[in-house]
């Protein structure tokens, strides 16, 4: 009886402790100044439970500090692997972000992707400079 409580009690500490590990972004040079205001919205993410995504999740940790924003895409298997370039994910994905959260961008918030898993890579910073390079492109 003793064990099977025993048992029980380690099991749920580490089945607890597991839901609370939280993935530790890749570092990252950027930092912006985003006002308070906006930084109280975006850290509301951060709570947000994930969500299904091509079979893994996506989740969204927001570093006030940097004023960083990076949507996690995790795969939810080991052996899978994502079978996409950085070069293309940040050519379907950096325009869509420029029309999302553009605003927010040019009060100082910048925005990566972070695929995790086999073949997994950390897209570039999206910035008001990489939004007006791709407007510009667009008008050419």
């Amino acid at each position: 009886m003793k064990f099977r409580i025993a048992s029980l009690a380690i099991a749920t500490t580490l089945l607890s402790g597991c839901m609370t590990t939280k993935l530790v972004p890749p570092p990252s040079d950027f930092v912006g100044n985003l006002p308070d205001e906006y930084k109280a919205k975006l850290n509301t993410l951060n709570d947000q439970p994930s969500t299904p995504f091509r079979g893994g999740v996506q989740t969204f940790q927001f570093d006030e500090a940097a004023s960083l924003l990076t949507v996690v895409y995790r795969l939810p298997n080991p052996r899978w692997y994502w079978n996409i370039r950085k070069s293309e994910a940040e050519k379907d994905v950096f325009p869509y972000v420029c029309e999302q959260f553009g605003g927010v961008i040019d009060h100082g918030l910048g925005v990566r992707y972070w695929y995790v898993g086999n073949a997994g890579f950390t897209t570039d910073v999206v910035t008001t400079e990489i939004c007006a390079q791709i407007e510009q492109s667009k008008d050419s």
